[in-house]
């Protein structure tokens, strides 16, 4: 369902790179671009191409290639170049992988500047490496058995396992990584990794990985007391009714190594090839449109997306240099074209962020990342999304407020656009890594309308070739939730005792290819239908 025609398309992410993304300006007259930064097939030096022009008095007639970190702006008092060369276009400067002993430049951007006087000035903006996965000693293809997954919780999950999932999202609270029991040394420097959260880690993804199942891990930075350098720079704590998570500061040195460190161990602990386990997708933070779930303070969206995008790039350069088609994503919720509506912090549009995110990709290097999408109803604590259109908020143009799974197409044309896709042409990789129905709405009962809404939603995510996982967010209902009446878990728990709800049939069957179409038959009549292929184009039911 195409919704743009070219011309559209084109003006459409020219005026989004106007409004969301300019550079800086150069106080001289030589300008320069970045491009093709990577590493070469021998895994031993990085390669640079330079394009400059321009007027060079003043200059000393040559370009350096500088090393610039996620926390350098510019280039005061550095003297210490890598390369020198010509002024002119495609313009190649090489220099060594490695920084020194036990130390590489994975993480670093690169710079181009002209020697004024006694000092340097970029005259490009910086670009970072774009195949860190060259270097990655697993290559294996990512693990994708199906569909079907579910958000875990780490004490039932026989249940999990009994649904057959072939996804599970495991949260890891990044605030309890360090502390004590374990030593990791990095970059010469020992850190202290916190052995009861790794036990429990390793204890989690070894059993689903073991299992055949697809472990997603979401990284979640609430405040650190530990660690303070994790923290965003110039941030101090909130109330928790403003705040429950933080972005990840590479804005300092300190910040910058603790980032690294925690990144490659999680990376190299969880590469499947040690005993501990595969985690094969990683999510970057929570919706992060919404600084409720990702506070870095009073910024607006391009300012705010080019903090996070840096902190990302740390992570997804870890997780590529060690696993080469491990996925990395980042999440908006289903507020596409409006600000979202709870919370005080500083909130954006889902597609504003998006394409803040994939314009600093653009400039500053290359990343294969990848998309989680949050599609909850609208309103939320309804669960017949089939009726959400007369809300005015959901419709199936790329403006539509809310994305959820009664447009969830809105999503996947707009990632589907050329200008959307990654080097290879291929559609980014969607993962619906948190979506749920409440079997609750103002106090009524609505179990029937969730079961029927898991059934509808997941033949919508089977028969788009374009979404990779669809992750329900509660395996039982959630305390603090159904004290506000929302009830997402395909189980209630009574008595301190797991009871399913219809759901939990559901879902369990919905993928089989000789059970789905009995245990969904009910869903028509709940949702008015005759046939599924009334709402669905080219309806199949699953595994047929």
């Amino acid at each position: 369902m195409g919704l743009l025609g070219k011309k559209s398309i084109g003006l459409f992410c020219a005026l989004a790179m106007s409004t969301l993304f300019s550079f800086g300006a150069f106080a001289h007259s030589i300008s320069g671009k970045v491009r093709d930064v990577g590493i070469n097939q021998e895994k031993d030096k990085i390669s640079v191409t330079v394009d400059s022009s321009g007027d060079s008095s003043g200059t000393d007639g040559s370009v350096y290639i500088f090393e610039i970190k996620p926390y350098q702006n510019d280039l005061s008092g550095r003297t210490d170049y890598l390369a020198k060369g010509s002024i002119g276009a495609n313009q190649k400067f090489s220099f060594p992988l490695h920084a020194g002993p036990g130390e590489l430049r994975l993480y670093s951007a690169f710079v181009p500047a002209v020697k004024v006087g006694g000092r340097y000035e970029m005259i490009a903006n910086r670009r970072y490496i774009e195949n860190p996965e060259i270097v990655a000693e697993n290559q294996d293809p990512a693990l994708n058995p199906g569909k079907k997954g579910l958000r875990v919780d780490p004490n039932i999950l026989d249940d999990a396992l009994s649904l057959n999932i072939k996804h599970a999202g495991v949260d890891i609270p990044t605030q309890r990584f360090f502390g004590n029991g374990i030593d990791y040394t990095y970059e010469n420097k020992t850190y202290k990794i916190n052995k009861e959260l790794i036990d429990q880690l390793d204890a989690e993804v070894k059993r689903l990985s073991d299992s055949g199942v697809a472990v997603t891990a979401i990284l979640l930075n609430a405040w650190n007391q530990t660690v303070p350098e994790l923290n965003p720079l110039g941030v101090t704590e909130l109330p928790k009714e403003q705040a429950v998570y933080y972005g990840f500061n590479v804005e300092s040195e300190a910040g910058f190594r603790a980032v690294k460190a925690m990144a490659s161990f999680l990376a190299k602990r969880y590469n499947g090839k040690n005993g501990h386990g595969k985690i094969t997708n990683w999510v970057v933070g929570n919706e992060i449109n919404n600084q409720y779930w990702n506070y870095m303070g009073d910024l607006d969206v391009s300012a705010y997306t080019s903090k996070f995008q840096r902190a990302f790039r740390v992570f997804y350069t870890a997780m590529k240099s060690v696993s080469a088609n491990d996925n990395i994503m980042f999440s908006i919720d289903h507020y596409w074209n409006m600000l979202p509506e709870a919370a005080p912090v500083g909130k954006y549009k889902g597609k504003d962020i998006l394409l803040a995110f994939h314009n600093y990709e653009e400039a500053e290097g290359y990343m294969d990342y990848g998309l989680a999408l949050h599609p909850y109803p609208y309103p939320i604590y309804s669960p017949n999304f089939w009726d959400d259109d007369k809300t005015g908020r959901v419709n199936d143009t790329v403006d539509s407020p809310i994305v959820n799974f009664k447009n969830l197409h809105v999503i996947t044309d707009f990632m589907s656009m050329d200008s959307m896709k990654n080097r290879k042409g291929e559609v980014r990789k969607i993962f619906l890594t948190e979506e749920g129905f409440s079997s609750i709405a103002k106090g009524a009962d609505k179990s029937t309308e969730q079961a029927a809404a898991v059934a509808y939603s997941y033949f919508i995510v089977d028969n788009n070739p374009y979404i990779s996982a669809y992750l329900m967010s509660r395996q039982e209902d959630n305390e603090d939730e159904t004290k506000h009446g929302l009830a997402f878990g395909l189980s209630s728990i009574v008595n301190h005792q797991l009871v399913p709800k219809p759901a939990h049939e559901v879902f369990k069957w919905i993928d089989n290819a000789s059970a789905t179409e009995g245990i969904a038959d009910f869903a028509r009549a709940v949702i008015g239908i005759d046939s599924w292929d009334q709402l669905i184009p080219n309806f199949r039911f699953p595994g047929r």
